[in-house]
Protein backbone atom coordinates (compact mmCIF):
# COMPACT_ATOMS: atom_id res chain seq x y z
CA UNK A 1 0.00 0.00 0.00
CA UNK A 2 1.34 3.55 -1.01
CA UNK A 3 2.98 5.69 1.72
CA UNK A 4 4.79 7.96 0.78
CA UNK A 5 5.80 9.79 -2.37
CA UNK A 6 9.57 10.27 -1.33
CA UNK A 7 10.46 6.43 -0.48
CA UNK A 8 8.73 3.46 -1.92
CA UNK A 9 8.55 1.71 1.45
CA UNK A 10 7.59 2.51 5.12
CA UNK A 11 11.04 1.11 6.35
CA UNK A 12 12.69 3.87 4.22
CA UNK A 13 11.09 6.43 5.38
CA UNK A 14 11.51 5.92 8.91
CA UNK A 15 15.10 6.21 8.33
CA UNK A 16 17.12 8.73 10.52
CA UNK A 17 17.94 11.80 8.38
CA UNK A 18 20.85 14.07 9.19
CA UNK A 19 19.29 17.70 10.65
CA UNK A 20 22.82 19.58 9.53
CA UNK A 21 24.38 20.01 6.37
CA UNK A 22 27.03 17.56 6.02
CA UNK A 23 30.85 18.45 6.16
CA UNK A 24 30.98 18.96 2.35
CA UNK A 25 28.37 20.95 1.69
CA UNK A 26 31.30 24.23 2.32
CA UNK A 27 33.97 23.36 -0.16
CA UNK A 28 31.34 22.30 -2.72
CA UNK A 29 29.27 25.31 -2.45
CA UNK A 30 26.05 23.46 -1.59
CA UNK A 31 24.35 25.29 0.69
CA UNK A 32 23.45 28.85 -1.76
CA UNK A 33 21.85 26.25 -3.79
CA UNK A 34 19.82 24.15 -1.49
CA UNK A 35 18.75 28.21 -0.24
CA UNK A 36 17.75 29.35 -3.71
CA UNK A 37 15.95 26.02 -4.19
CA UNK A 38 13.89 26.20 -1.04
CA UNK A 39 13.21 29.85 -1.69
CA UNK A 40 9.33 30.39 -0.53
CA UNK A 41 9.62 27.00 0.72
CA UNK A 42 10.83 27.29 4.21
CA UNK A 43 7.67 26.36 5.76
CA UNK A 44 8.03 22.86 4.67
CA UNK A 45 10.99 21.69 6.65
CA UNK A 46 12.66 20.17 3.50
CA UNK A 47 16.44 21.04 4.73
CA UNK A 48 17.08 17.52 5.62
CA UNK A 49 15.49 16.02 2.64
CA UNK A 50 18.65 17.58 0.91
CA UNK A 51 21.12 17.06 3.55
CA UNK A 52 20.48 13.00 3.37
CA UNK A 53 21.98 11.02 0.19
CA UNK A 54 19.91 8.04 -0.18
CA UNK A 55 21.34 4.48 0.57
CA UNK A 56 19.40 2.46 -1.58
CA UNK A 57 19.19 2.88 -5.51
CA UNK A 58 15.75 1.77 -5.72
CA UNK A 59 14.62 5.04 -3.82
CA UNK A 60 16.88 6.88 -6.37
CA UNK A 61 14.87 5.68 -9.34
CA UNK A 62 11.73 5.57 -7.58
CA UNK A 63 11.93 9.09 -7.55
CA UNK A 64 13.30 10.03 -10.71
CA UNK A 65 10.31 8.75 -12.12
CA UNK A 66 8.18 10.38 -10.10
CA UNK A 67 10.12 13.45 -11.60
CA UNK A 68 9.57 12.55 -15.20
CA UNK A 69 5.59 12.73 -14.85
CA UNK A 70 6.10 16.10 -12.69
CA UNK A 71 8.18 17.73 -16.23
CA UNK A 72 4.58 18.21 -17.37
CA UNK A 73 3.74 21.70 -16.50
CA UNK A 74 0.14 21.60 -16.58
CA UNK A 75 -0.05 18.66 -14.07
CA UNK A 76 2.80 19.93 -11.92
CA UNK A 77 0.92 22.98 -11.80
CA UNK A 78 -2.43 21.67 -10.50
CA UNK A 79 -0.76 19.01 -8.54
CA UNK A 80 1.57 21.99 -6.73
CA UNK A 81 -1.96 23.73 -6.09
CA UNK A 82 -4.04 21.33 -4.52
CA UNK A 83 -0.77 20.36 -2.46
CA UNK A 84 -0.35 24.20 -0.88
CA UNK A 85 -3.83 24.42 -0.04
CA UNK A 86 -4.01 20.95 1.51
CA UNK A 87 -1.04 21.97 3.67
CA UNK A 88 -2.11 25.28 4.54
CA UNK A 89 -5.49 23.42 5.49
CA UNK A 90 -3.82 20.63 7.74
CA UNK A 91 -2.00 23.76 9.59
CA UNK A 92 -5.53 25.91 9.95
CA UNK A 93 -7.03 22.69 11.46
CA UNK A 94 -4.00 22.12 13.95
CA UNK A 95 -4.22 25.75 15.43
CA UNK A 96 -8.78 25.70 15.50
CA UNK A 97 -7.69 22.11 17.67
CA UNK A 98 -5.39 24.49 20.04
CA UNK A 99 -8.36 26.84 20.53
CA UNK A 100 -10.96 23.76 21.03
CA UNK A 101 -8.83 23.31 24.05
CA UNK A 102 -8.19 27.23 25.25
CA UNK A 103 -9.80 28.37 28.33
CA UNK A 104 -10.62 31.60 26.47
CA UNK A 105 -14.53 31.13 25.94
CA UNK A 106 -14.74 33.38 22.32
CA UNK A 107 -11.46 30.26 21.20
CA UNK A 108 -13.46 27.63 21.71
CA UNK A 109 -16.63 28.96 20.58
CA UNK A 110 -19.18 28.46 17.91
CA UNK A 111 -17.65 30.91 15.67
CA UNK A 112 -14.20 27.85 15.77
CA UNK A 113 -16.49 24.84 15.27
CA UNK A 114 -17.88 26.92 12.12
CA UNK A 115 -14.39 27.08 10.54
CA UNK A 116 -13.78 23.45 11.65
CA UNK A 117 -16.78 22.49 9.26
CA UNK A 118 -15.43 25.25 6.42
CA UNK A 119 -12.04 23.63 6.94
CA UNK A 120 -14.03 20.03 6.56
CA UNK A 121 -15.57 21.14 3.67
CA UNK A 122 -13.00 22.61 1.67
CA UNK A 123 -10.46 19.06 2.51
CA UNK A 124 -12.60 17.11 0.65
CA UNK A 125 -13.31 19.57 -2.13
CA UNK A 126 -9.20 19.53 -2.47
CA UNK A 127 -8.67 16.47 -1.74
CA UNK A 128 -11.47 15.10 -4.95
CA UNK A 129 -9.53 17.75 -6.88
CA UNK A 130 -6.37 16.23 -6.40
CA UNK A 131 -8.06 12.44 -7.96
CA UNK A 132 -9.40 14.47 -10.84
CA UNK A 133 -6.07 15.50 -11.72
CA UNK A 134 -4.26 12.22 -11.29
CA UNK A 135 -7.53 10.77 -13.60
CA UNK A 136 -6.85 14.01 -15.90
CA UNK A 137 -3.01 13.32 -16.15
CA UNK A 138 -2.18 9.64 -15.41
CA UNK A 139 0.86 9.33 -14.08
CA UNK A 140 3.72 6.47 -15.07
CA UNK A 141 5.67 6.82 -12.05
CA UNK A 142 5.09 3.56 -9.44
CA UNK A 143 4.77 6.34 -6.43
CA UNK A 144 2.61 8.41 -8.30
CA UNK A 145 0.44 5.95 -9.93
CA UNK A 146 0.12 3.98 -6.65
CA UNK A 147 -1.52 7.13 -4.59
CA UNK A 148 -3.92 7.87 -7.22
CA UNK A 149 -5.31 4.14 -6.01
CA UNK A 150 -4.38 5.09 -3.08
CA UNK A 151 -6.69 8.26 -3.15
CA UNK A 152 -9.76 6.44 -5.38
CA UNK A 153 -9.96 4.27 -2.75
CA UNK A 154 -9.92 6.65 0.28
CA UNK A 155 -13.21 8.89 -1.67
CA UNK A 156 -15.30 5.84 -1.66
CA UNK A 157 -14.03 4.91 1.90
CA UNK A 158 -17.37 4.64 4.56
CA UNK A 159 -15.78 7.09 6.16
CA UNK A 160 -14.72 9.21 4.07
CA UNK A 161 -18.73 8.88 2.52
CA UNK A 162 -19.74 9.70 5.99
CA UNK A 163 -18.23 13.03 6.86
CA UNK A 164 -19.03 14.01 3.04
CA UNK A 165 -22.47 13.49 3.94
CA UNK A 166 -22.42 15.28 7.59
CA UNK A 167 -20.55 18.30 6.13
CA UNK A 168 -23.74 18.66 3.53
CA UNK A 169 -26.32 18.28 6.16
CA UNK A 170 -24.67 20.70 8.26
CA UNK A 171 -23.90 23.60 6.12
CA UNK A 172 -27.77 22.74 4.73
CA UNK A 173 -28.93 23.59 8.60
CA UNK A 174 -27.11 26.27 9.26
CA UNK A 175 -27.49 27.57 5.86
CA UNK A 176 -31.63 28.44 6.27
CA UNK A 177 -30.69 29.92 10.19
CA UNK A 178 -31.95 33.65 10.14
CA UNK A 179 -31.14 36.17 12.74
CA UNK A 180 -31.38 39.80 13.48
CA UNK A 181 -28.55 42.44 15.05
CA UNK A 182 -29.83 45.33 16.89
CA UNK A 183 -26.10 47.63 16.97
CA UNK A 184 -26.06 50.75 19.39
CA UNK A 185 -23.07 52.25 20.58
CA UNK A 186 -20.68 49.61 22.09
CA UNK A 187 -24.00 47.15 22.36
CA UNK A 188 -25.31 44.75 20.01
CA UNK A 189 -28.41 42.45 20.93
CA UNK A 190 -29.26 39.60 18.82
CA UNK A 191 -33.48 37.58 18.13
CA UNK A 192 -34.63 35.51 15.56
CA UNK A 193 -35.37 36.70 12.02
CA UNK A 194 -39.69 38.07 11.48
CA UNK A 195 -39.38 39.35 8.14
CA UNK A 196 -37.54 42.45 8.58
CA UNK A 197 -35.99 44.22 5.62
CA UNK A 198 -32.53 42.65 4.49
CA UNK A 199 -30.18 45.49 4.62
CA UNK A 200 -27.01 43.73 4.09
CA UNK A 201 -26.74 43.96 0.26
CA UNK A 202 -27.24 48.03 0.29
CA UNK A 203 -24.30 47.72 3.18
CA UNK A 204 -21.85 46.01 1.27
CA UNK A 205 -22.95 48.25 -1.62
CA UNK A 206 -22.19 51.24 0.09
CA UNK A 207 -18.38 50.12 1.30
CA UNK A 208 -17.97 48.57 -2.36
CA UNK A 209 -15.41 51.16 -3.28
CA UNK A 210 -13.20 50.41 -0.29
CA UNK A 211 -12.97 46.80 -1.23
CA UNK A 212 -9.11 45.87 -1.83
CA UNK A 213 -9.26 42.27 -3.94
CA UNK A 214 -6.24 40.06 -2.54
CA UNK A 215 -4.03 38.97 -5.68
CA UNK A 216 -4.82 35.18 -5.11
CA UNK A 217 -7.86 33.46 -4.76
CA UNK A 218 -5.71 31.45 -2.24
CA UNK A 219 -4.82 34.49 -0.14
CA UNK A 220 -8.43 35.35 0.06
CA UNK A 221 -9.06 32.17 1.40
CA UNK A 222 -6.73 31.30 3.96
CA UNK A 223 -5.82 34.96 4.99
CA UNK A 224 -6.97 35.83 8.69
CA UNK A 225 -8.16 32.17 9.12
CA UNK A 226 -7.85 30.85 11.88
CA UNK A 227 -8.38 33.50 14.69
CA UNK A 228 -11.20 33.91 16.59
CA UNK A 229 -12.77 37.60 17.05
CA UNK A 230 -14.60 37.82 20.40
CA UNK A 231 -17.23 39.72 18.95
CA UNK A 232 -18.38 37.57 16.49
CA UNK A 233 -17.84 34.83 18.97
CA UNK A 234 -20.31 36.58 21.28
CA UNK A 235 -22.77 37.29 18.70
CA UNK A 236 -22.68 33.90 17.44
CA UNK A 237 -23.31 32.73 21.07
CA UNK A 238 -26.26 34.67 20.97
CA UNK A 239 -27.38 33.15 17.09
CA UNK A 240 -27.11 29.82 19.27
CA UNK A 241 -29.08 30.67 21.41
CA UNK A 242 -32.12 30.20 19.28
CA UNK A 243 -30.90 27.58 17.21
CA UNK A 244 -29.90 25.06 19.88
CA UNK A 245 -30.43 21.99 18.45
CA UNK A 246 -28.72 22.78 15.06
CA UNK A 247 -25.78 24.39 17.00
CA UNK A 248 -25.25 20.99 19.08
CA UNK A 249 -25.29 18.92 16.03
CA UNK A 250 -22.23 21.30 14.91
CA UNK A 251 -20.46 20.85 18.00
CA UNK A 252 -21.37 17.04 17.79
CA UNK A 253 -19.71 17.31 14.71
CA UNK A 254 -16.31 18.79 15.33
CA UNK A 255 -16.05 16.88 18.66
CA UNK A 256 -16.10 13.52 16.67
CA UNK A 257 -14.21 14.54 13.85
CA UNK A 258 -11.07 16.25 15.37
CA UNK A 259 -8.67 14.51 13.42
CA UNK A 260 -10.78 13.73 10.34
CA UNK A 261 -7.80 14.35 7.61
CA UNK A 262 -6.17 11.42 6.42
CA UNK A 263 -2.59 11.23 7.38
CA UNK A 264 -1.33 9.58 4.02
CA UNK A 265 -3.00 12.50 1.89
CA UNK A 266 -1.31 15.14 4.23
CA UNK A 267 1.98 13.22 4.23
CA UNK A 268 1.30 13.53 0.52
CA UNK A 269 1.08 17.26 0.79
CA UNK A 270 3.66 17.64 3.22
CA UNK A 271 6.26 15.43 0.60
CA UNK A 272 5.14 16.43 -2.67
CA UNK A 273 7.41 20.30 -2.46
CA UNK A 274 10.65 18.42 -2.73
CA UNK A 275 9.95 18.11 -6.15
CA UNK A 276 8.16 21.06 -7.11
CA UNK A 277 11.07 23.65 -5.34
CA UNK A 278 13.71 21.49 -7.29
CA UNK A 279 11.91 21.82 -10.54
CA UNK A 280 10.73 25.23 -9.70
CA UNK A 281 14.16 26.42 -9.63
CA UNK A 282 15.04 24.52 -12.47
CA UNK A 283 12.99 26.38 -14.56
CA UNK A 284 14.91 29.84 -15.60
CA UNK A 285 18.31 27.91 -15.76
CA UNK A 286 16.48 25.40 -18.51
CA UNK A 287 15.21 28.55 -20.06
CA UNK A 288 18.58 30.06 -20.39
CA UNK A 289 19.50 26.96 -22.35
CA UNK A 290 21.18 24.61 -19.79
CA UNK A 291 20.59 21.08 -19.96
CA UNK A 292 19.41 18.58 -17.20
CA UNK A 293 18.63 14.83 -17.06
CA UNK A 294 18.39 11.79 -14.84
CA UNK A 295 21.46 10.07 -14.47
CA UNK A 296 22.19 5.84 -14.62
CA UNK A 297 23.91 5.08 -11.03
CA UNK A 298 26.64 2.80 -11.48
CA UNK A 299 27.37 0.43 -8.66
CA UNK A 300 30.65 -0.05 -10.13
CA UNK A 301 33.22 2.55 -11.38
CA UNK A 302 33.97 0.67 -14.34
CA UNK A 303 32.62 3.50 -16.67
CA UNK A 304 31.37 6.47 -15.12
CA UNK A 305 30.98 10.11 -17.31
CA UNK A 306 28.93 13.35 -17.67
CA UNK A 307 28.68 15.42 -20.89
CA UNK A 308 27.86 18.83 -20.40
CA UNK A 309 27.78 19.26 -16.55
CA UNK A 310 28.22 22.70 -14.50
CA UNK A 311 28.64 24.08 -11.27
CA UNK A 312 24.94 24.38 -10.33
CA UNK A 313 25.90 27.60 -7.59
CA UNK A 314 27.68 29.67 -10.35
CA UNK A 315 25.01 28.90 -13.02
CA UNK A 316 22.34 30.64 -10.24
CA UNK A 317 24.72 33.53 -9.98
CA UNK A 318 25.44 33.70 -13.63
CA UNK A 319 21.92 33.11 -14.82
CA UNK A 320 22.94 30.17 -16.65
CA UNK A 321 26.30 32.10 -18.25
CA UNK A 322 28.70 29.36 -17.44
CA UNK A 323 31.04 26.84 -19.69
CA UNK A 324 29.99 23.57 -19.21
CA UNK A 325 32.50 20.33 -19.14
CA UNK A 326 32.68 16.92 -19.67
CA UNK A 327 34.79 13.96 -16.65
CA UNK A 328 35.19 10.30 -17.71
CA UNK A 329 36.39 7.49 -16.09
CA UNK A 330 37.77 3.96 -18.17
CA UNK A 331 38.63 0.71 -16.96
CA UNK A 332 40.56 1.00 -13.97
CA UNK A 333 40.80 5.05 -14.18
CA UNK A 334 39.61 6.29 -10.28
CA UNK A 335 40.73 9.64 -9.77
CA UNK A 336 41.23 13.16 -12.33
CA UNK A 337 44.31 15.08 -11.79
CA UNK A 338 43.23 18.88 -12.88
CA UNK A 339 45.89 21.33 -13.35
CA UNK A 340 46.35 24.61 -15.08
CA UNK A 341 46.61 28.22 -14.52
CA UNK A 342 45.33 29.74 -11.54
CA UNK A 343 41.32 31.01 -12.37
CA UNK A 344 41.13 28.83 -14.95
CA UNK A 345 37.99 27.08 -13.54
CA UNK A 346 39.98 23.98 -11.88
CA UNK A 347 37.97 24.65 -8.15
CA UNK A 348 34.61 25.15 -10.11
CA UNK A 349 34.95 22.20 -11.87
CA UNK A 350 35.56 20.02 -8.59
CA UNK A 351 32.75 21.24 -7.33
CA UNK A 352 30.42 20.82 -10.47
CA UNK A 353 31.83 16.89 -10.04
CA UNK A 354 30.66 16.57 -6.04
CA UNK A 355 27.75 18.33 -6.39
CA UNK A 356 25.98 16.65 -9.79
CA UNK A 357 26.91 13.42 -7.52
CA UNK A 358 25.19 14.59 -4.58
CA UNK A 359 21.94 15.43 -6.49
CA UNK A 360 21.87 12.30 -7.99
CA UNK A 361 22.24 11.00 -5.01
CA UNK A 362 18.88 12.38 -4.15
CA UNK A 363 17.05 11.03 -6.98
CA UNK A 364 16.55 14.26 -8.85
CA UNK A 365 17.74 15.76 -12.27
CA UNK A 366 21.23 17.02 -12.57
CA UNK A 367 23.02 19.22 -14.67
CA UNK A 368 24.64 18.00 -18.07
CA UNK A 369 23.11 16.40 -20.90
CA UNK A 370 24.01 12.63 -20.11
CA UNK A 371 26.03 11.07 -17.28
CA UNK A 372 26.44 7.33 -15.74
CA UNK A 373 27.30 7.75 -12.00
CA UNK A 374 28.47 6.48 -9.39
CA UNK A 375 26.47 4.81 -6.02
CA UNK A 376 28.46 6.42 -3.30
CA UNK A 377 28.22 6.22 0.17
CA UNK A 378 29.73 9.37 1.33
CA UNK A 379 31.58 12.34 -0.24
CA UNK A 380 34.56 13.47 1.11
CA UNK A 381 36.32 17.22 0.61
CA UNK A 382 39.77 18.91 1.54
CA UNK A 383 39.93 21.96 0.29
CA UNK A 384 42.88 25.06 1.18
CA UNK A 385 41.61 26.84 4.60
CA UNK A 386 43.37 29.81 5.88
CA UNK A 387 45.67 29.16 8.80
CA UNK A 388 44.27 29.64 12.37
CA UNK A 389 46.56 31.33 14.45
CA UNK A 390 44.40 30.13 17.29
CA UNK A 391 45.33 26.18 16.96
CA UNK A 392 48.91 26.93 16.76
CA UNK A 393 49.11 24.44 13.93
CA UNK A 394 50.54 25.78 10.58
CA UNK A 395 48.85 25.46 7.27
CA UNK A 396 50.79 21.91 6.65
CA UNK A 397 50.18 20.42 9.61
CA UNK A 398 46.80 21.31 9.21
CA UNK A 399 46.42 19.62 6.07
CA UNK A 400 48.33 16.69 7.10
CA UNK A 401 45.67 16.14 10.00
CA UNK A 402 42.86 16.85 8.03
CA UNK A 403 43.69 14.35 5.21
CA UNK A 404 44.13 12.10 7.90
CA UNK A 405 40.80 11.86 9.06
CA UNK A 406 40.01 11.56 5.53
CA UNK A 407 41.67 8.72 4.58
CA UNK A 408 40.11 7.45 8.21
CA UNK A 409 36.11 8.11 6.88
CA UNK A 410 36.83 6.62 3.38
CA UNK A 411 35.59 3.37 1.83
CA UNK A 412 36.25 1.91 -1.81
CA UNK A 413 32.49 3.33 -2.58
CA UNK A 414 33.66 6.97 -1.73
CA UNK A 415 34.30 10.10 -3.37
CA UNK A 416 37.41 12.11 -2.27
CA UNK A 417 37.65 15.76 -4.17
CA UNK A 418 41.22 17.52 -3.11
CA UNK A 419 41.71 20.97 -4.15
CA UNK A 420 45.27 22.65 -3.70
CA UNK A 421 46.59 21.20 -0.18
CA UNK A 422 50.07 21.20 0.80
CA UNK A 423 50.50 24.68 -0.97
CA UNK A 424 52.23 26.06 2.04
CA UNK A 425 55.33 23.22 1.56
CA UNK A 426 58.42 23.74 -0.57
CA UNK A 427 57.85 21.74 -3.91
CA UNK A 428 59.90 19.09 -3.45
CA UNK A 429 58.04 17.85 -0.01
CA UNK A 430 54.94 19.12 -2.06
CA UNK A 431 55.80 16.34 -4.59
CA UNK A 432 56.36 13.92 -1.73
CA UNK A 433 53.29 14.44 -0.17
CA UNK A 434 51.07 14.67 -3.27
CA UNK A 435 52.53 11.06 -4.49
CA UNK A 436 51.75 9.67 -0.63
CA UNK A 437 48.36 10.90 -0.84
CA UNK A 438 47.52 9.42 -4.58
CA UNK A 439 49.53 6.14 -3.60
CA UNK A 440 47.03 5.86 -0.26
CA UNK A 441 43.80 7.42 -2.17
CA UNK A 442 44.65 4.56 -5.37
CA UNK A 443 44.82 1.78 -2.75
CA UNK A 444 41.98 2.77 -1.13
CA UNK A 445 39.90 2.23 -4.43
CA UNK A 446 38.10 5.65 -4.16
CA UNK A 447 36.58 8.10 -6.86
CA UNK A 448 38.17 10.97 -6.68
CA UNK A 449 39.39 14.66 -8.11
CA UNK A 450 42.42 16.16 -7.30
CA UNK A 451 43.02 19.49 -7.88
CA UNK A 452 46.81 20.54 -7.68
CA UNK A 453 49.77 22.72 -9.25
CA UNK A 454 51.91 20.06 -9.23
CA UNK A 455 52.14 18.72 -12.69
CA UNK A 456 53.65 15.95 -12.07
CA UNK A 457 51.03 14.20 -10.62
CA UNK A 458 49.29 14.29 -13.43
CA UNK A 459 50.50 11.04 -14.15
CA UNK A 460 51.01 8.95 -11.03
CA UNK A 461 50.04 6.14 -12.88
CA UNK A 462 47.61 3.82 -14.99
CA UNK A 463 44.53 4.42 -12.38
CA UNK A 464 44.93 8.81 -12.73
CA UNK A 465 43.80 10.89 -15.29
CA UNK A 466 45.70 13.96 -16.77
CA UNK A 467 43.16 17.04 -17.22
CA UNK A 468 44.49 20.49 -18.04
CA UNK A 469 42.57 23.94 -17.98
CA UNK A 470 43.12 25.51 -21.08
CA UNK A 471 43.81 28.81 -22.34
CA UNK A 472 42.93 31.07 -25.35
CA UNK A 473 45.97 29.56 -28.13
CA UNK A 474 46.06 33.74 -28.74
CA UNK A 475 46.55 35.04 -25.44
CA UNK A 476 47.19 32.71 -22.62
CA UNK A 477 46.41 35.15 -20.23
CA UNK A 478 42.88 34.57 -21.30
CA UNK A 479 40.66 31.21 -19.51
CA UNK A 480 38.21 29.61 -21.67
CA UNK A 481 37.41 27.88 -18.39
CA UNK A 482 37.21 24.23 -20.74
CA UNK A 483 39.09 21.49 -18.97
CA UNK A 484 40.07 18.37 -21.30
CA UNK A 485 41.77 15.03 -21.32
CA UNK A 486 45.87 16.15 -21.89
CA UNK A 487 49.00 15.86 -20.57
CA UNK A 488 50.19 18.70 -18.06
CA UNK A 489 53.05 20.42 -19.31
CA UNK A 490 52.71 23.43 -17.35
CA UNK A 491 53.78 25.74 -20.77
CA UNK A 492 50.39 27.67 -20.32
CA UNK A 493 50.63 29.05 -17.03
CA UNK A 494 54.55 29.21 -17.34
CA UNK A 495 53.58 31.62 -20.69
CA UNK A 496 51.18 33.33 -19.01
CA UNK A 497 53.78 34.49 -16.06
CA UNK A 498 56.21 35.11 -18.25
CA UNK A 499 54.23 37.51 -20.14
CA UNK A 500 52.75 39.00 -17.09
CA UNK A 501 56.33 39.74 -15.74
CA UNK A 502 57.27 40.87 -19.70
CA UNK A 503 59.94 37.94 -20.00
CA UNK A 504 58.40 36.28 -23.30
CA UNK A 505 60.57 36.28 -26.05
CA UNK A 506 58.97 38.68 -28.31
CA UNK A 507 58.70 41.24 -25.13
CA UNK A 508 62.67 40.85 -24.35
CA UNK A 509 63.74 40.98 -28.08
CA UNK A 510 61.52 44.32 -27.56
CA UNK A 511 63.18 45.64 -24.78
CA UNK A 512 66.88 44.50 -26.33
CA UNK A 513 65.96 47.18 -29.64
CA UNK A 514 65.54 49.46 -27.43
Amino acid sequence: MFYSILFPSHDLHEQPRRQEAPECFRDLNILPIIDSVLKGYSAYGLESLFYTSLDDSETIRYRQKILRDLENLSFRDALAQRCQTLFWLERTMNDLKKMLSSRLWYENSHLNHGRILETADRYCEEVSGLSSELDRFPPDSEGLSEFAIYLSSYLISEGYRKLEKQISHLKEGLSKIRYCMYIKDSSIRVRPFEGEKNLSARIVSDFEKFRHEPKTVEARKMMGEPYSNHVEAAVLNMVAGYNKEMFSELGCFCSANRDFMDETILRFAREMPFFLAWLSYLRPLKASGLHFHFPAIQTSPQHLYCRDGFDLALATQTEGKVVTNDFSFDHSERILVVTGPNQGGKTTYARMFGQIHWFASLGLSVPGSDSSLLFFDRILTHFGREEKMETLNGKLRDDLVRFRDLLEKATPRSIVIVNEIFASATLSDALVLGRHMLERLVNLGVLGVIVTFLDELSNFNQNTVSLVALVASDDPSQRTFRIIRKPADGLAQAMDLAKKHGLTREQLQMRIRQ
